[in-house]
């Protein structure tokens, strides 16, 4: 296991350098473009914001940089050949920011919550930013020309997908924002966009569609296949987006209570496989880091307590969601199935996200989306790596056999902790989980 030290920059006229022992490894991490030297990653996320005239303030900015540097480290730093165990990162990183004062107040925190979300150790040594951020991309401020209400994440799933549909049957004014780096996410972004507007009207709803590709060529990069700091910089965002425009808008995370909770299906489930991307204990601690910061705006997942049967089922346009459900995009690695000599962007039908989503497509009797594998007429050797998934479930849901409802508890823990204000609510979380594996159980007998 090697220490990284990943030294973020957003200016050529940064200096900054740390020494290194020779058991040790440092990556430096340009956030932007600059000349004659080639980028970490690929973006099109200062372009967006130059052409929509919009200007975050610079702790915003900051956090534009920050984001992008943490994504961009996950995916460049081999957990295979650099981690504990092939797995857990000791990862350092310097950040320049706008206020050290400011930033420094968030650091425990940030420190933690990305530790929780990736099973990484993080280390963050701020430095004063002696750039003038605002000046550099020359951005031109505005504020919300479009009225807009609301900003939600939409990344071309089904959950999101609802929960866009939800929103303009409510006649909110909304902004959508997507991240995509693969071809099958932005041709799902923008097939549903395209068919959103024209159900609701070109000026019905604002979008934009950001770029993000992390360099793995680049120098002494090497590729993670893993991404579980993707739902940090997703998070930030949409936020971003949001803060700018003004920070009483709400910002929405669109995510079905069983994906939410992701309870680790086995013992052996409680690393790799246990993501958190929109855990309730990550975006409670997301909450408090933006808080400190000074961002004011409500992070809002409204789904917590429905699993994705019953999102289904409660979809304000039952006729849209019918017709489009099957160009929404779930699969943990439909890319994929071009090896099958399909086209990619065909969910596999055998990973977690896929088993969840087709057995709410039975519970809700909304079907006809293509899967390159029918596990139910043709069950993969659980012993194979396509049947790892259903075997895991059918374990869980056996030992959620005649099991009193309070024992449950401690299997959600297992996942973290759970922010809860009284019984009642704690009681929800179980609720929403065992109804979740009841959809599942239903479909995979």
């Amino acid at each position: 296991m090697s220490i990284w030290h990943i030294i973020i920059k957003n200016s050529e006229k940064d200096t900054f350098d740390v020494k290194v022992s020779g058991t040790e490894e440092k990556y430096v991490l340009n956030t932007m473009q600059f000349a004659d030297n080639q980028s970490a990653l690929g973006t099109n996320i200062f372009k967006e914001l130059r052409l929509a005239k919009i200007e975050p303030t610079e702790v915003v900015l900051d956090l534009l940089h920050l984001s992008l540097g943490i994504y961009t480290t996950d995916q460049v730093v081999s957990r295979k050949a650099f981690g504990f165990q092939e797995w857990s990162r000791h990862l350092k990183i310097y950040m320049p920011v706008s206020s050290i004062e400011k930033w420094e107040k968030t650091k425990e925190d940030l420190q933690k919550l990305l530790s929780f979300l990736s099973g990484d150790k993080w280390e963050i040594y701020f430095r004063q930013n002696e750039i003038i951020e605002g000046k550099q991309i020359e951005l031109i401020k505005t504020s919300n020309p479009h009225n807009i209400e609301t900003v939600a994440l939409f990344s071309g799933g089904m959950d999101s997908f609802i929960g866009a549909i939800n929103l303009l049957e409510n006649k909110k004014k909304v902004t959508f924002v997507s991240h995509y780096k693969r071809g099958a996410d932005k041709s799902a972004q923008t097939k549903l966009y395209e068919n959103l507007k024209k159900k609701y009207g070109d000026k019905s709803f604002t979008n934009y569609q950001f770029y993000v590709q992390p360099n793995q060529q680049h120098k002494k990069a090497s590729k993670e296949e893993s991404s579980r700091a993707r739902s940090f910089l997703f998070l930030c965002l949409g936020l971003i987006v949001a803060n700018t425009m003004d920070d009483k808008i709400d910002f929405i995370i669109p995510e079905n209570g069983l994906i939410s909770l992701n309870v680790p299906l086995t013992g052996t489930r409680l690393s790799s496989h246990s993501t958190r991307t929109t855990h309730p204990y990550y975006l409670s601690m997301f909450k408090k880091f933006i808080l400190e910061l000074g961002i004011n705006n409500k992070i809002i997942n409204p789904y917590q307590w429905n699993t994705k049967g019953e999102m289904m089922m409660e979809c304000k346009n039952q006729e849209l969601l019918k017709k489009l459900s099957p160009e929404t995009l779930s699969c943990s690695h439909s890319e994929n199935s071009r090896y099958s000599g399909m086209r990619p962007g065909i969910q596999c039908g055998y990973c977690v996200p896929c088993i969840i989503r087709q057995a709410a497509e039975k519970k809700s009797g909304i079907t006809g989306t293509e899967y390159v594998h029918n596990i139910n007429q043709n069950t993969p050797s659980q012993k194979s790596i396509s049947g790892s998934d259903i075997r895991a479930f059918k374990l869980a849901l056996k030992r959620l056999e005649n099991r009193p409802k309070r024992t449950v508890m401690f299997d959600i823990l297992s996942s973290g902790p759970i922010p809860f204000e009284n019984r009642q609510e704690l009681d929800k979380y179980i609720d929403v989980y065992l109804r979740g594996m009841k959809e599942v159980n239903e479909f995979l007998k």
